[in-house]
């Protein structure tokens, strides 16, 4: 490298001992950097320290701001730069010798990189800052091209970035002042198609100044800012329960008292400034809140609990013999679990059935037959952390229940587990089973099987928490592939979905069934899906296949009038999967269009 390709742009404010130190260390540097002291208002001469420093060498540019500018005072240092790409230094960091060149060739290698995010050492002795495990563990995963975990947060102090990147995500937002400013900048890169990511093999010294603001008025700002973002830059119902979580906590909390307080006085100027972050973003973001919070990332601990893990969850409509010999096998499992079931308005006494013969199970009598959707009745009166979805024709086998349950248990990172499914009396393997154990779709390593884009209700249990956050099954779709919308809604809030060879369920197709009515529904919910969730070509596309492979006659032409008919509804809730998701659907299509499984034919 030359020092023509990074700079390093230093923050200070009133704390001319701290500042001697970091500017001797980044004078020695073998890289020789040009190095820019952006002053936020000191009370010192700090031309004249850094004269005293510099000597002749002039390597060192001062910048003197009238007022405080806080962490944006950052972007007047980036823009007095000359380099492609600026390091970060506060008055009380600097950076190990050599890490500026490595910062530069990874940089290089990596067009798409704007920022990286170095390790971060704050003693002698070498020990870490705590983010930097945090920063290692990033649940967002490695991706190809990048030289480390991408992230969404870093600390300003161990940051190197692309000029050209920061100046396009408008850099440090001055609405903040300080305080959780990386974060917005990261969601801002991330919503501008920069990548930012950790890189081990990149040091900062990092040494905490002892003239620091009391915790407590460090917290509060955090804690306004955060809400701040979130108001900046997520969508309205997140905004709206995380002001009602700290609207909660200020009745106790002074921090949180003073962060509305602050937050209140900022609105205008925070609704000015509001720009939701692209789908795709948001998932990722709500990835690293959930794993924050202990419910995201790769292999926890076996979770404590004293009830079942999971609650079954069966739906009937007119099929009182399956019903019967469904519910006598779950019953007497080594492994049963709650059982709630609903019956879709049975007219062959189904209900009363299971009212007499079963009285362990929970049932719900639904007045109307509410296909998939009567579904979301059972789940909502659940008390367990997991449901598992069974139809009146499948059963789950012994110890399967339990093995799907310590799936998610230890894997917080995961929000569905589908079992193998055979078919009775052969018990041989489902059409769709060797599409799911031979599933294309990209993952991490620590996935504990193949990741899927799509499920069978009847063979998967799946977080009640995941379930609620997309909002069950469509109640418009009524019946037939139902679960496809969900499975898309899932991964886009940022939930793996994953199959599991030792998770066994058996099905016995009924007989009970109107193949016509199942396959005009079949067809319908698929463009419909299609046309919610991917993009216009892919949905023209997919459309013309779909079609294509149905027999044209009443059921299909009906479907299709019935799709077209909700046209606007279509339109009204149309939000289109991110470029990963659409990326792995179409890894799907070969096998999907080879499928005995989906073909839109009777039988």
């Amino acid at each position: 490298m030359t020092s023509s390709d990074i700079s390093v742009v230093v923050l200070s404010h009133d704390r001319a001992a701290e500042l001697t130190t970091t500017l001797r260390h980044l004078l020695h540097l073998p890289e020789r950097p040009p190095i820019i002291v952006v002053d936020n208002n000191s009370s010192f001469d700090v031309r004249q320290l850094v004269s005293e420093l510099d000597g002749e060498e002039n390597r060192i540019e001062v910048v003197c701001l009238e007022s405080n500018q806080g962490a944006a005072a950052r972007t007047v240092g980036v823009r007095h730069a000359a380099t492609r790409y600026v390091a970060f230094s506060d008055d009380d960091s600097w950076w190990e010798p050599g890490a500026l060149a490595r910062a530069v060739e990874h940089l290089d290698r990596s067009p798409t990189l704007g920022a990286l995010v170095a390790r971060t050492r704050i003693d002698d002795s070498g020990r870490e800052d705590p983010i930097t495990a945090d920063l290692e563990g990033s649940p967002l995963g490695w991706r190809p091209g990048l030289p480390g975990p991408s992230v969404l947060g870093f600390l300003a102090c161990s940051a190197v970035v692309r000029v050209g990147a920061y100046l396009d995500a408008g850099g440090f937002n001055p609405l903040l002042w300080f305080g959780a400013e990386e974060r917005l900048l990261s969601m801002d890169l991330a919503a501008k198609g920069w990548d930012v990511c950790y890189v081990a093999d990149v040091v900062a010294e990092h040494r905490p100044s002892s003239l620091r603001p009391p915790g407590a008025w460090r917290r509060a700002l955090e804690a306004r800012n955060n809400l701040l973002i979130t108001w900046m830059r997520r969508p309205l119902r997140r905004c709206l329960t995380e002001t009602v979580a700290v609207a909660t906590a200020a009745r106790s909390d002074q921090d949180a008292r003073r962060a509305v307080a602050g937050a209140l006085r900022r609105i205008p100027r925070v609704l000015a400034a509001r720009e939701v972050l692209p789908h795709h973003v948001d998932r990722k973001v709500g990835l690293l809140e959930r794993h924050d919070q202990g419910v995201g990332g790769a292999v926890a601990a076996p979770a404590e609990r004293s009830g079942p893990p999971a609650t079954v969850v069966v739906i009937t409509h007119n099929r009182i013999d399956e019903l019967r010999a469904t519910l006598k096998h779950m019953t007497a499992l080594p492994d049963a679990m709650p059982i709630i079931l609903v019956d879709n308005a049975s007219e062959d006494g189904s209900a009363d059935m299971v009212e007499s013969e079963f009285p362990g199970v929970q049932l719900l009598r639904s007045k109307v037959n509410l296909g998939a959707a009567a579904r979301n009745l059972a789940v909502a009166e659940a008390k367990t952390p997991y449901v598992a979805f069974c139809d009146d024709d499948t059963t789950w086998q012994p110890g399967s229940l339990t093995r799907a349950a310590g799936v998610l248990d230890r894997f917080p990172g995961v929000g569905s587990v589908t079992g193998k499914c055979l078919v009775e009396p052969t018990l041989v393997e489902d059409p769709l089973t060797p599409e799911l154990r031979n599933s294309p779709i990209e993952g991490p390593d620590w996935l504990p099987g193949p990741p899927l884009l799509g499920i069978m209700a009847g063979l998967t249990m799946i977080r009640v928490s995941v379930f609620d956050e997309v909002g069950g099954f469509c109640e418009r779709m009524w019946l037939g592939g139902e679960e496809e919308l969900l499975a898309l809604d899932v991964a886009a809030n940022g939930w793996w979905m994953v199959w599991i060879e030792d998770v066994v369920i058996h099905h016995a197709p009924s007989r009970a069934r109107d193949s016509k009515r199942r396959r005009q529904l079949g067809i319908r919910n698929t463009l419909w899906t299609l046309w919610l969730r991917r993009p216009i070509r892919s949905a023209l596309r997919r459309s013309a296949i779909v079609l294509g492979s149905a027999p044209l006659d009443r059921a299909t032409l009906s479907a299709v009038g019935e799709a077209v008919a909700a046209a606007p509804w279509v339109v009204g809730n149309r939000r289109v999967v991110d470029r990963t998701i659409e990326k792995g659907l179409r890894s799907l299509e070969a096998d999907q269009r080879n499928s005995k499984a989906r073909r839109y034919v009777d039988g």
